[in-house]
């Protein structure tokens, strides 16, 4: 699912971030459902979705993309 959404954004990457730089686009079914100043705007968007259907990522310019990873097994004592 989210494999097609994120090779759809890496395909189109310039074309989706020009004018929209910084901001989170929100991509289901490798289309773009829309543009947001927050990431919290960008889930509030999709509420009515299911999680993992969709894909909210960070408008970068390509060779800037950040790695994000996200683990509840990470603790600090």
């Amino acid at each position: 699912m989210i494999h097609d959404e994120f090779i759809y954004y890496k395909t189109n990457q310039d074309e989706i971030v020009q004018g929209h730089l910084d901001e989170f686009v929100v991509i289901k079914g490798r289309k773009v459902r829309g543009y947001y100043k927050s990431e919290e705007e960008a889930f509030d968007s999709m509420l009515d979705e299911e999680l993992g259907t969709f894909m909210v990522k960070r408008c970068q310019k390509t060779g800037t993309d950040i790695l994000e990873y996200f683990n509840n097994a990470v603790s600090f004592a």
